[in-house]
């Protein structure tokens, strides 16, 4: 059984062992005791459709009863023909070999050309953050003063006007036009709350009031 494997992977160097495995592709768990009977899985193979014609009976009843001189003949007809359905098995057409050998060059060429262009891409990056930052240190715009201010501001979130930010950005950025939204404490909207208050006591008598770090300006 190892040798038909073998014969039929044709793959050079190959040597079917105990450890070696079916693919789990062509071959179904709950079929394994198909394998000791034939090697190629049940839910793949193509049923032969019989021929119904006069003629092509007559042809298999001549073929049945023909003595069969030569046991060699035989035997070499009745052995399995290699399957091409994996992958990684060659075929054995050198027209359909050299087919597939073109499509691996062409696809290493373009994955090289791809690797090339990402290493460009890169190496433009890294030349406008040196030309950047070279830029600031020359204005002195690089400190330890705007370090800490960055690294104060670095958890919140700057992108709270946009779509992907909230899911009202617009009905926000037509409030903001309306009210007051510089640093420090807004008064107009603890008036508005104590007007609330003195309206429903039960619904605005107990309120939370969040202090923002950053103002979200216009």
């Amino acid at each position: 059984m190892r040798k038909k494997w073998e014969v039929a992977l044709r793959r050079q160097g190959f040597t079917a062992s105990e450890s070696s495995v079916i693919c789990s592709e062509h071959f179904k768990q709950d079929r394994t005791d198909c394998l000791t009977q034939r090697c190629f899985p049940v839910h793949l193979q193509r049923p032969e459709k019989g021929r119904t014609t006069s003629t092509s009976r007559k042809a298999e009843e001549s073929l049945s009863v023909a003595p069969q001189d030569d046991p060699d003949a035989s035997t070499s007809h009745s052995q399995p023909q290699p399957n091409d359905d994996h992958s990684y098995v060659l075929p054995a057409s050198p027209t359909a070999l050299k087919a597939r050998l073109n499509e691996a060059l062409a696809r290493v060429e373009s994955l090289e050309r791809e690797r090339k262009n990402a290493m460009a891409r890169e190496k433009r990056a890294k030349t406008t953050a040196r030309s950047l930052l070279g830029d600031l240190r020359e204005k002195n715009l690089i400190n330890e003063e705007l370090k800490e201010r960055l690294d104060f501001y670095s958890d919140l979130q700057i992108d709270f006007k946009a779509k992907q930010g909230h899911e009202y950005s617009k009905d926000h950025r037509e409030w903001l036009c309306s009210v007051d939204g510089k640093p420090g404490l807004n008064k107009m909207m603890l008036d508005m709350l104590e007007r609330r208050c003195q309206e429903d006591q039960a619904t605005y008598g107990c309120v939370a009031l969040m202090l923002d770090a950053m103002a979200i300006r216009k």
